[in-house]
């Protein structure tokens, strides 16, 4: 079986792409011949190569429509989607000449913002996965190109196929009761090991994301404050994420200045080492709007850091999961700014040892649901009733 992936970004702290390669080793194992196509030489390709995959690089740009937040950006609005349709004409025609002779069972996309396998499994009538990971517009405010009525009517078309990463995606995106999508969680977890001890010593608040407003890290400083406030010895807040959006930033540094909290608060960019930092934390708060999957949340769950979260969206769903599994709360949801400092409250005043019935459940919930095993053989199953079908 040979299987086309399409990846649009090659950033290996991007959560599409650490999952990717988690899939990408199994179905390697599994004596699936992949190719992968990449958009360049960065991040991530050096690692496909040394993984055993085919690799041939693309340049390509995604296939939504861009937002215009300044003046600048407004008249250069048209002239840069022009310019993102014509490198992607370019990249299809490119992929298509390349792949001409080549055999291909399945045509897989990574998420749904490339056009790259919708083109050349339509041209060549392969089979075609999107790997949906994304609401679209609720988390990331992106239209799909020409637009999400067309994008949406594609997916019901015959010989394509969906993988959405929880249920809430796939309900947004109104394929629940369709035949041909189906949910798989991704991978966290390589196999279960026993019960954490939890023993690291912990003693700040942890954010890991990107810094853009619809993650809501404003917000969090917001109930950070009057965490702070009411408690004499508050826990420093680490950030780890990198900045998107510079204006954001600038939000929240001005407001860090106006309340002194320049010591409790410190912005540490991108880190490589995340289990370090899951492991040294009381707690990690997820404030997004809309998180598709929230990858952070199983990962520090998996460290046995307590989870705060939005209850909306992917957040939500593996708070539900966590009842679901154990019949117990697995964190700390919040539908309020007053309810996450609340929770900020709660969980600084309460001992360690009170808390690890809690991390004990969460890591049950992440082995059972988010495992490799389980999403590399959920999508295995999948190729093999697609290839049935042919």
């Amino acid at each position: 079986m040979t299987i086309l992936y399409i990846l649009i970004s090659t950033d290996p702290f991007g959560g599409a792409t650490k999952s990717f390669l988690v899939l990408l080793q199994g179905v390697l194992k599994a004596g699936v011949k992949a190719i992968v196509v990449v958009p360049d030489e960065n991040g991530i390709t050096s690692t496909l190569r040394h993984m055993g995959a085919e690799v041939i690089i693309i340049p390509s740009k995604g296939c939504t429509w861009t937002g215009a937040k300044t003046f600048k950006q407004t008249i250069l609005y048209i002239p840069r989607q022009l310019g993102r349709l014509w490198v992607d004409h370019n990249a299809c025609k490119r992929l298509y000449a390349t792949l001409k002779q080549r055999h291909i069972d399945i045509v897989h996309s990574n998420n749904t913002i490339t056009a790259l396998g919708r083109y050349i499994a339509t041209k060549r009538n392969i089979p075609h996965i999107y790997h949906i990971r994304e609401y679209g517009d609720k988390d990331f405010g992106l239209r799909y190109f020409p637009s999400n009525t067309a994008f949406h009517k594609y997916l019901r078309s015959d010989n394509v196929y969906s993988i959405c990463i929880t249920k809430d995606i796939q309900l947004h995106h109104g394929l629940s009761q369709h035949r041909m999508s189906t949910v798989i969680y991704n991978g966290i977890i390589q196999e279960e090991n026993g019960l954490q001890p939890f023993t690291t010593p912990r003693d700040y608040f942890l954010y890991a994301g990107r810094i853009e407003p619809t993650k809501g890290l404003l917000k969090l400083i917001t109930a950070y404050k009057a965490y702070v406030d009411s408690t004499p010895t508050a826990m420093p807040l680490k950030v780890v994420g990198e900045v998107f959006d510079y204006t954001y930033m600038n939000k929240i540094e001005e407001y860090v200045r106006f309340n002194n909290m320049q010591g409790l608060i410190s912005f540490l960019g991108k880190q490589s080492d995340m289990p370090r930092y899951y492991e040294g934390a009381k707690a990690i708060i997820i404030p997004s709007e809309y998180e598709g999957f929230g990858r952070c949340m199983p990962e520090a769950m998996s460290h046995g850091c307590i989870v705060i979260g939005h209850n909306t969206g992917g957040t939500k769903e593996q708070f539900e999961n966590g009842r679901s599994e154990t019949g117990q709360n697995i964190g700390f949801p919040y539908n309020t700014l007053q309810e996450l400092a609340q929770c900020l409250i709660t969980v600084h005043k309460s001992e360690e040892q009170d808390l690890n019935a809690m991390r004990r459940n969460a890591y049950s919930t992440v082995c059972r649901l988010y495992s490799f095993e389980n999403n590399i053989q959920s999508t295995l199953n999948l190729y093999k009733s697609i290839t049935n079908k042919k």
